[in-house]
This record gives C-alpha cells, structure tokens and sequence, in this order.
C-alpha cells in the first residue's frame, strides 16, 4: 500500500460563536475548504466539521471531508472521516477513507491517515490501496 504525504492549504468559514464559558461547552460547526496542489494529489476538498471548546481549548472533533481530483494521476472523488480529541494537550486523530466513496477511477479506495500542523504547513498523510 503506497504512502503519501502531501502539502495542503486551508481556509476557515467558521460559524458564528457563542464562546466557550467555564460553566458550559460550546459545540459548533465549522466548514474548511483545503487546496492539495502537490502530486501525487492534485485537487481541493472541503471539510465540515463539528466541534466542541472548552474555556481551554478545544476539546473534541468530528468531521466528513470530500476530496476531489486526482490521487496517483486517477482521478475522482472520495470521503474522509475524521475523529479527533485533545487529551492533557495531545492530539489524537483517526483518519479513513469511507468506505464506498470513491467515484470513477477512485472506486473502491480504501485508506487511512492522519493530518499534522507543523511550522513548514498543513501536511496530509496518506496511507492507500485502491482495487486491482
């Protein structure tokens, strides 16, 4: 299974935000649109999430990805599903490909991943299998 990692750029539309309070957590959504302009992923995605914040942070969340474009010169669509928390200051993400999301030369990809933020970017990694 080949393995990518690959530059992306990101833009927040966030949501109008009551504020996290000590007493109370705020859960609400945010939409990201991505732009992955570096083979072996050509394309652009956008993310909606949901999460909650604490009066320290965030705390949690959960989000659906469509990314379409070309991933190894195939090209098509598919589903990310992201799964994060922040426990004691660490970040803990589950990253997969949905299953039976991939559209035309992406049918059938499978996949996991994770997203780390570092002072070079926003970097995708991707580990793949697509059928045949």
């Amino acid at each position: 299974m080949p393995t990518i990692r690959v530059p992306f750029a990101i833009t927040a539309r966030p949501s109008a935000d009551a504020g996290a309070s000590v007493d109370v957590p705020v859960v609400g959504p945010t939409t990201f649109d991505k732009v992955f302009s570096t083979e072996p992923l050509i394309g652009s995605s956008v993310v909606e999430m949901v999460s909650v914040l604490g009066a320290g942070g965030p705390l949690a969340y959960v989000a659906m990805e469509r990314v379409e474009g070309s991933l190894d010169g195939e090209s098509g669509a598919f589903a990310l599903r992201h799964v994060g928390s922040i426990v004691d200051g660490v970040a803990v993400l589950t990253l997969d490909v949905v299953e039976g999301s991939g559209t035309r030369d992406l049918a059938g990809l499978s996949g996991i991943g994770s997203i780390e933020h570092t002072g070079d970017g926003a970097f995708l990694t991707l580990t793949y299998s697509l059928p045949g």
